[in-house]
């Protein structure tokens, strides 16, 4: 992601402040920023599909904010408002790296069958990042493969990353 902000003495609190819900640009494969022209991909890219779950639905022409603070070392909690009003939050753990992404704890693991005899599985990862203009940049990677006695492989593989405007410091 070429609009990555690179800080060498980064902590939690570095990504405090209060953030678009929706997404304004999408990064290629080669991590340049593209606008997101459609209503659909903003609202179904939300914040919270990422870090909470990807049935978290909102209607993109309502006044939709989320705060981050530091909930200690290695804790982060993401706070939902709509209309400056709390609706929903969030805490998760993660690993904050000398990279500078924070590594949320909702990585999910699950195999199916027996893994590449007879079955696969399906992983997926999320992390946050700042970008040059101190927006939030979030970067999700999702591999879903298998295969049969080795031979038969198949799955799909792809990485996801998006930008939301950043309102105000906290």
């Amino acid at each position: 992601m070429g609009n990555k902000k690179t800080v060498s003495d980064f902590n939690l609190k570095t990504f405090e402040g209060l953030y678009a819900l929706f997404p304004d640009s999408s990064y290629d494969k080669k991590g340049k920023p593209q606008l997101i022209e459609t209503l659909e991909s903003k609202s179904m890219y939300n914040l919270n599909y990422f870090v909470k779950s990807h049935k978290a639905k909102y209607d993109y022409s309502e006044s939709y904010t989320v705060e981050l603070k530091a909930a200690g070392q290695n804790r982060m909690k993401f706070i939902t408002q709509k209309d400056n009003v709390k609706i929903d939050s969030i805490e998760l753990g993660g690993e904050l790296k000398k990279d500078g992404f924070f590594y949320l704890d909702n990585t999910y693991l699950k195999s199916n069958g027996v893994p590449y005899l007879a079955g696969g599985y399906t992983n997926y990862k999320t992390r946050i990042g700042l970008t040059k203009d101190n927006g939030l940049l979030v970067h999700y990677a999702y591999d879903n493969s298998g295969a049969l006695l080795f031979m038969f492989w198949a799955g799909s593989t792809y990485n996801l990353g998006y930008h939301y405007k950043k309102i105000e410091n906290k």
